[in-house]
C-alpha cells in the first residue's frame, strides 16, 4: 500500500445515513456492528481531506475489534513511520488519543505501549476536568494553595511547579518510542497550547489582595 500516493487524494462524495440525512446530527461515535458500515460512516467525517485520515480511522476500527489483528497492525506501524508528521498535524485530538489507545492496546514493545498510555491519560484526564468544569458552572471555587482535597492531596496553587515538572515528564517520556512518542508530544503541546484547565493552572494566578488594590 503506498501511503504517499494516497497523501494527496481527497474524500469524495459519501453514499452513508450521514449523508442521506437517516442519522441525526454530524456525530460520527455511533457504532455501527457491522465493520464496513462503520467505516464508510467515518468516511463522513474525513470529506475533502486527505484518504490517509479515514484510512487511519479504519486501521483504528479494525485493532479495537480486534480484526485481521496480524494484518493490519503492521500497516498501522508503518503508515505512522512513514505519514506520522502528515497525521499529527491533520488528525484532531480525538483521534490522536485513539491512535494511543491503538497503540496502547497494540503497541509492539513495552516501552510503546507505556508512552501511548501517557498521551491517553494526558488527554483524558484534561477531557474529564473540563467536562466538570462545563456542567457544573455554578460550582464554588476553592482558594488557596493548601486546602486538602482527599486522601491527602491538596488544592494546585496555580503557577506551581506541578504542570512543569508533569510536562518535563512527558516529554522524557515520548523519547522512549519513535511512534508513539511523537503523538504523545502532539497531545502535551495541544492541551497547554488551548484553553484548557492545564494553561490555566499553570499561569500565576492575582492573588485576591492584589485585585482589591488594582481596582481601588
Amino acid at each position: 500500500m503506498d501511503f504517499s500516493a494516497l497523501r494527496g487524494v481527497m474524500v469524495g462524495a459519501v453514499d452513508n445515513a450521514f449523508t442521506r440525512g437517516e442519522r441525526p446530527g454530524p456525530v460520527f461515535g455511533g457504532r455501527r456492528l457491522d465493520f464496513f458500515e462503520h467505516v464508510n460512516e467515518q468516511r463522513s467525517e474525513f470529506i475533502g481531506r486527505s484518504e490517509l485520515l479515514p484510512l487511519h480511522a479504519g486501521f483504528v476500527v479494525a485493532l479495537r475489534r480486534r480484526l485481521a489483528v496480524a494484518h493490519f497492525l503492521p500497516l498501522y506501524l508503518r503508515l505512522w513511520t512513514e505519514e506520522g508528521a502528515f497525521l499529527r498535524r491533520e488528525l484532531s485530538l480525538r483521534w490522536l488519543v485513539s491512535a494511543c489507545d491503538t497503540l496502547a492496546d497494540h503497541g509492539v514493545t513495552p516501552a510503546q505501549r507505556a508512552v501511548a498510555l501517557n498521551g491517553t491519560v494526558l488527554a483524558n484526564l484534561v477531557k474529564l476536568a473540563e467536562t466538570e468544569r462545563r456542567v457544573t458552572p455554578g460550582a464554588p471555587r476553592r482558594r488557596g494553595g493548601g486546602a486538602e482535597l482527599f486522601d491527602g492531596l491538596t488544592v494546585f496553587k496555580p503557577g506551581g511547579d506541578m504542570v512543569r515538572n508533569l510536562f518535563r515528564r512527558i516529554e522524557a517520556t515520548a523519547a522512549l518510542d519513535d511512534v508513539a512518542g511523537p503523538i504523545l508530544q502532539e497531545i502535551a503541546q495541544r492541551v497547554q497550547r488551548a484553553d484548557t484547565v492545564v494553561r490555566r493552572l499553570a499561569t500565576p494566578q492575582p492573588r485576591a489582595d492584589d485585585e482589591d488594590a488594582a481596582s481601588c
